[in-house]
């Protein structure tokens, strides 16, 4: 009776410790998922292509996207998303929400956005490739940060 009374408060006292390490992972989880802008801003970068990298005149249109809404940013020739594992061979920060771009003939458009306080900032650079490409992004557009398409403003910029 005693060995049975023992196992049963072993028993117990591993599943209590058990479940408050659980709810320290959640609540590590949930405070990483909070103080991260990356897990609830959303700002994608987009390209839709025209006409066809392979006609003589390519044409490709990059896009923002953020919530329902999307940005018109800019036309060039050739587009196309860059994964996050590929950011620092284009130049772009860690902290990118998310990058595009392309080369053609030479010369290239490359486009990133950053959350910054209550808005998005779009960078883009325009690098010609040789032996070594520089990316030199500059400010392309800053954007209101929309959570709902209530906050979103209307935008009728065309490039």
């Amino acid at each position: 009776m005693k060995l049975r009374l023992l196992f049963a408060f072993c028993l117990f006292t591993l599943v209590a410790c058990n479940q408050k390490e659980e709810e320290q992972y959640e609540r590590i989880d949930q405070e990483v998922a909070v103080s991260d802008p990356n897990s609830w801003v959303k700002a994608d970068l987009q390209c839709e292509e025209i006409q066809s990298a392979d006609e003589d005149n390519p044409l490709a249109v990059v896009y923002l996207s953020q919530v329902e809404m999307q940005y018109v940013l800019d036309t060039v020739y050739t587009c196309s998303v860059i994964a996050p594992q590929m950011y620092t061979s284009f130049g772009v920060p860690r902290q990118a929400l998310s990058a595009c771009g392309g080369w053609w003939a030479g010369r290239g458009n490359f486009y990133y956005t950053l959350h910054e306080g209550d808005s998005i900032t779009v960078m883009h650079a325009q690098p010609v490739q040789s032996d070594t490409v520089d990316f030199q992004y500059s400010l392309l557009r800053r954007l209101p940060v929309s959570h709902t398409t209530a906050d979103l403003v209307e935008d009728t910029y065309m490039p």
